[in-house]
């Protein structure tokens, strides 16, 4: 299943093509078309078969651009790489590119060679994508003053990193996401955060709350402000969620004990203490279908039904009688 940090920038990179190219441009120097748009990222067959690729960019005179979020190795990519391509060669009549944008060394190596099959005779079938990895020297290489849309590129390249170099890495890419729009600012800050793991996020508030860690510039400020209100945002969400739990489970509560005192069986002060100290919703639902037949408080409370406390015995099988001395 896809990650986080693969949707978030797959979405990024469907809603803003132009990111794409100024990606390539900054790293390999090779200018993409101009008018990329996105295209279904199902390539369909005459067969019903369909082949699902992270995204698919078409560009003027039949251009088209395949780009391929790569986290780890995956062996069924050099299959799908190459019929890929040969489809939407088939499909245009013209070559595009097969980009492929990784975070990892070993995965970026894997992806160079992974769609090169040869026979024993001879035959040889062979895609080479354009592999970008996105290392740190690359992350750093991304935060361009004049390119400030380019730092979710470098903070999306610090996805498996934790230590001091790859904090400052996050904390300039935030600093210069203050350069753009604002309406498109909130969503890339929005956006970097979601690609970091959870021990970044934690150094980062930590660091935000301790003044020796971070001096307060005017971006680290921004940075600390945005990480309090996230999560402000998220304990309420929490408490939010909670509330909603209780609010289930003391409706149950209130349910069994109503069942319970219109059957006649009235629960003493530790039954009552008992289901009211309960939040689980499965047991209660099991004690209130219990309580509908039950003939004693103990009984609806019992962890088993009374049905399976009232099996009968195996035939052939009498009951023992008294020893007599």
């Amino acid at each position: 299943m896809p990650s986080t940090p693969h949707e978030v920038l797959i979405v990024a990179l469907r809603e803003q093509p132009g990111l794409l190219g100024a990606l390539v441009s900054k790293l390999t120097g090779v200018q993409l078309p101009r008018r990329l748009k996105p295209a279904d990222a199902t390539l369909r067959f005459v067969k019903p078969a369909e082949l699902r690729l992270d995204l698919v960019l078409h560009g003027g005179r039949r251009r088209w651009v395949l780009v391929e979020l790569q986290r780890s190795v995956d062996p069924a990519k050099r299959r799908r790489w190459p019929l890929a391509a040969s489809l939407l060669f088939s499909q245009t009549g013209a070559l595009g590119d097969v980009i492929v944008i990784t975070a990892r060394r070993a995965v970026a190596r894997w992806a160079e060679r992974v769609a090169c099959v040869r026979t024993r005779l001879g035959t040889l079938l062979q895609l080479k994508p354009v592999v970008l990895h996105l290392g740190h020297a690359e992350g750093k290489a991304l935060l361009d003053e004049r390119h400030p849309e380019l730092a979710l590129f470098a903070a999306w390249a610090m996805q498996h990193r934790h230590g001091p170099e790859a904090r400052a890495v996050v904390e300039r890419a935030f600093e210069l996401t203050e350069r753009l729009p604002r309406a498109l600012r909130r969503a890339q800050q929005r956006a970097i955060l979601s690609v970091l793991s959870e021990r970044m996020l934690e150094l980062l508030r930590e660091a935000s709350m301790n003044p020796d860690k971070i001096p307060e510039t005017p971006a680290a400020r921004k940075l600390r402000l945005f990480l309090e209100a996230q999560g402000r945002k998220k304990g309420r969400a929490e408490g939010e969620a909670k509330g909603r739990t209780e609010g289930r489970a003391e409706g149950r509560q209130d349910a069994l004990l109503t069942l319970l005192r219109a059957r006649g069986l009235t629960p003493s002060q530790d039954d009552e203490a008992r289901i009211r100290a309960c939040s689980d919703a499965v047991k209660l639902d099991r004690w209130i279908a219990q309580a509908a037949t039950a003939t004693t408080v103990r009984e609806a409370l019992g962890t088993r039904s009374p049905a399976a406390r009232a099996r009968p015995r195996a035939p052939g099988r009498p009951r023992p009688s008294p020893s007599r001395s």
